[in-house]
Formats: C-alpha cells, sequence, structure tokens
C-alpha cells in the first residue's frame, strides 16, 4: 500500500491502480454484507477500502454515507466513550484519524463532531476530494443546530480556507474557488442570524475579498467554468439529502441522477441515487418508474437488495392506498366504499405477508425480519403460525418486548388465556420500564385473566395500570376494573 507521504505529494492521482483494485474488492464485500444487513461489518469493509483508496467518494464515501443512513433507520447503535477513545480523531497520521472520524460519523451519521473531524483530517492530510464531499454535510450538520455555534463555525471555515489553500498549491484553481465558496456561505449563515457581530462582519468582507481574488485569478480559464459545474453537481449530490426539495431543484436532480445512471446502469451507487431522486417528489408515476428501474437491476444483476427496495416502494403505495380509502370509507359510509377498502386492505396485508416470508427465506437467520413476519402473521389473524415465528424472534433482546405482546395475544385470541397470562406476566417481570409497551403488557394481562375468572388478579393488574394511565384506551381498562367490583 502506498504510503501517506506518496498520498500527499503525487497530485490528483496519487494512488496507484493495485490500490484502487484492492479498495474495490473491500467495496463489493461492503456492498454485499449491505445487502445481507450486517451493516457494522459493511462499515468496517467501506473503511477498510478507503484505506487503500482515501479519495474514493463515488465508489467509497458516498454509498458508505447512504449505508450510514440506513443503518440509522434501522435502529443501529451509536458510538460510545470507548468506541470514541479507539478511534481517535487526532494523532499525526492524517489518513488514519480521518478515517477514525468517518467509521464514528457511519455509526451517527447527524453528529456535527465527526463530520468536522473528516473534514479537518482530510484537509490536513490533502484529501481535497473527500473536502469537497464532506464539507455540504458538515454545513447542514452546524446547521441543524437552534442556536449556532461560532466556535465550531470558525474550526469548519478554518479548514476549507486551508484545504483552499492546498488546491492553490496542487494547481487546482477550480477547487480552490469552491471550497472558498463554501467558507464564505458559512460566514453569510451567520452573519444573518448574527446581524449586531461586526467581527463577523469584517472576516466575511475579508474571505469575500479572498473569493474574489481568487475567481479573477482563474476567470478566464476553462477549469474556472468546469468549477461552477462542479459546484451545481455538489449542490445536487448535497440537496439529495434533504427530505423535500423545490420541483425545479426535484428536476434538476431528477435529471442529474438520471443522466449518471444512464452512464453506469448496473452500479449500484448510481441506480440507488437515481431512484432516492425519483421518490423525492412522492408521486406515483415516479414511484413506478424507480420500480421499473430497480427491477430492471435486480433481473440483470440477480443483487436482491433491488428487489428489496421496489418491494418496499410497492408496500407503501398500497398501504397510502389503503388509507385513502378507509377514510373516504369513514367519510362517506357507503357500503361500496366500505368493500373498497376492505378489498385493498386485503390486498396490502397479503403482498406484505408474501413479501416478508420471501425475505425470512432468503436471510433465515435475521430475527428482525422475524419479527416482522410474526407481527404480520398475527395482524391476519393467523395466530397459529405466528406463535411459533415470534417465539423465535424473542431471541433478540431489541424487539423481545413486542414480541411477548404479541404472543400473549396470540394465545389470547386462540382462547387460551391461561397460556397468554404466563407470557405476558413474565415479559412484565422483566421489563422495567413504564411506557405505551408495559401499557399494553398490562392491558392484556388483565384481559387473560379477566378470560380465566381470576377478579382479585385482572383488579390487581388494571389497578396498576389505572396508575400509569387512568383514561388508558380511552377508560376501557378503568371501566373493566370497575365492572369486577
Amino acid at each position: 500500500m502506498a504510503s501517506d507521504e506518496k498520498d500527499v505529494v503525487q497530485g490528483d492521482e496519487p494512488f496507484s491502480e493495485a490500490d484502487k483494485a484492492r479498495a474495490r474488492q473491500w467495496f463489493a464485500k461492503a456492498a454485499d454484507c449491505r445487502e445481507r444487513r450486517e451493516y457494522d461489518y459493511a462499515v468496517e469493509c467501506f473503511i477498510t477500502g478507503l484505506a487503500y483508496w482515501p479519495e474514493a467518494v463515488e465508489e467509497g464515501h458516498m454509498p458508505l454515507r447512504s449505508l450510514a443512513i440506513q443503518r440509522q433507520q434501522a435502529g443501529g447503535k451509536k458510538p460510545g466513550f470507548v468506541d470514541g477513545m479507539k478511534k481517535s480523531m487526532g494523532g499525526k497520521d492524517a489518513k488514519l484519524a480521518m478515517l477514525n472520524a468517518e467509521h464514528l460519523l457511519a455509526m451517527d451519521p447527524q453528529n456535527g463532531g465527526y463530520a468536522a473531524g473528516v473534514l479537518r483530517n482530510a484537509t490536513k492530510g490533502k484529501f481535497l476530494e473527500t473536502c469537497r464531499w464532506i464539507a455540504p454535510i458538515g454545513l447542514e450538520a452546524l446547521r441543524r443546530d437552534k442556536k449556532p455555534n461560532k466556535a465550531r463555525f470558525a474550526t469548519f471555515r478554518a479548514a476549507l480556507v486551508e484545504a483552499a489553500a492546498k488546491a492553490a498549491e496542487q494547481k487546482r484553481p477550480a477547487l480552490e474557488t469552491w471550497l472558498l465558496e463554501q467558507a464564505v456561505n458559512s460566514l453569510d449563515y451567520l452573519v444573518v442570524r448574527m446581524p449586531g457581530d461586526e467581527v463577523l462582519r469584517d472576516e466575511l468582507r475579508n474571505l469575500a475579498g479572498q473569493l474574489t481574488i481568487a475567481r479573477g485569478r482563474y476567470a478566464g480559464a476553462e477549469d474556472f467554468r468546469e468549477s461552477l459545474l462542479d459546484a451545481d453537481k455538489q449542490k445536487l449530490l448535497h440537496d439529495s439529502e434533504r427530505a423535500r426539495q423545490g420541483d425545479d431543484t426535484l428536476a434538476a436532480l431528477v435529471a442529474a441522477t438520471r443522466k449518471e445512471y444512464e452512464a453506469a446502469p448496473l452500479v449500484p451507487a448510481k441506480i440507488f441515487a437515481y431512484v432516492d431522486a425519483l421518490l423525492k417528489a412522492e408521486r406515483s408515476a415516479q414511484e413506478d418508474e424507480a420500480i421499473a428501474v430497480l427491477s430492471k437491476a435486480n433481473e440483470e444483476t440477480h443483487n436482491y437488495s433491488f428487489k428489496l427496495r421496489a418491494d418496499d416502494i410497492r408496500l407503501a403505495q398500497l398501504r397510502r392506498r389503503t388509507a385513502r380509502l378507509v377514510a373516504k370509507a369513514r367519510k362517506t359510509r357507503s357500503e361500496d366504499d366500505k368493500q373498497q377498502a376492505r378489498l385493498a386492505a386485503l390486498e396490502h396485508r397479503q403482498n406484505e405477508l408474501d413479501i416478508i416470508r420471501e425475505r425470512v427465506q432468503k436471510y433465515p437467520t435475521d430475527l428482525r425480519l422475524k419479527y416482522r413476519l410474526g407481527d404480520a402473521l398475527f395482524r391476519a389473524g393467523l395466530h397459529d403460525e405466528a406463535i411459533p415465528v415470534l417465539q423465535l424472534a424473542q431471541q433478540d433482546p431489541r424487539s423481545r418486548v413486542r414480541c411477548q405482546l404479541l404472543l400473549g395475544q396470540a394465545f389470547f385470541e386462540k382462547g387460551n388465556p391461561g397460556q397468554a397470562t404466563e407470557v405476558l406476566r413474565e415479559a412484565l417481570d422483566k421489563y422495567e420500564l413504564v411506557d405505551e409497551a408495559s401499557k399494553e403488557l398490562l392491558y392484556w394481562l388483565g384481559r387473560s385473566y379477566e378470560a380465566v375468572e381470576d377478579r382479585e388478579e385482572a383488579k390487581a393488574v388494571y389497578g396498576k395500570l389505572l396508575r400509569q394511565d387512568y383514561n388508558y384506551r380511552d377508560g376501557d381498562a378503568r371501566k373493566r376494573l370497575e365492572s369486577l367490583g
């Protein structure tokens, strides 16, 4: 592997083809782990690959960022104090410190401190393409603070200005200008929110002057015009992380990602970027197009992650359609509308069951999927099938309480309240929180004691529930307690 010194001094292409080949092997392994939902190991693989090729923005940094958000949405654990100690963002080895910071950022993708660590060390190591990638992410993290932190903004600006100076040393005027623009933008944001701060205004004037000189110096250069294109592209990439965009920005984003996809229609990062752009409009036609793109990719590559995403989109469409028809039926009270709502709900439930069953077959050791299947089977009234699935799924601590609640309800619905009381009481004995889960457990334990005609136990359980929530289920628990005398 190339040394850090070699990485720094060789200009725009400091990494050998052998290094890139090793990096791509690790990126491919990361994509495979992501498909199997082994998110933490996928992060490790991306970081290992980036150690060979730290400037692999499109093949390494960007898909790792996407993975980090997916991991977060799946309930991935944030790094703790010990993780922070092990992954130092300081030290003389800029590349190691940068990768440590990015590893932590992957475990906590909204953490501005970790994003700043990536930028600071990327600048130190002259990994300027990485600076270009991380800068908008870092700025967005700073903007999320309710009260702007001047010190953090100052550190962010200093790193950008230093990176711009290094871009100038490498004769990269386009990148120098872009980095200075980001520094000026961050100051603009602060000045608007702190209009009386003359120090900030002076710094803004000085930095804007530096930017003007840089622009003037390279105004006639071809790569300055390219810098404007680069800035537009980077803005689109940054915009893609926002939840909603204006119509013009969305159209531009879709067009840009479509062009990238059409140029490389089998590259997962390009496919998912295009699909993400299509879905932001939240319109059926674009969703159908996204499904078609994913289905085509699945057929051509046999990469199951594409089918996973397409099925998720289909389920979301069915869920919205069902909700819309149910709302209409409640409003009109028409028997025809009620029948349409029932049929839509049945279609949604059946599709959901089929999809989750397939996923469990594909990933038989994934206990979270087993929980989802057990939940879907229970909601479909298939209690005999749901019980053994939930018994397996409860081995996962993350969903154990929900599994035990569903198991108790399944036994209750099957006409076996004695088994229900045993399951629910055992769950409550080990559950120390007072939240919606504990209230549900108490409610169904009370119902189960009622069903086995153990009035005293039922009264005790309902009494405990009322001490937590007097009007639970619109007073149903209170009425049940009162009826027991």
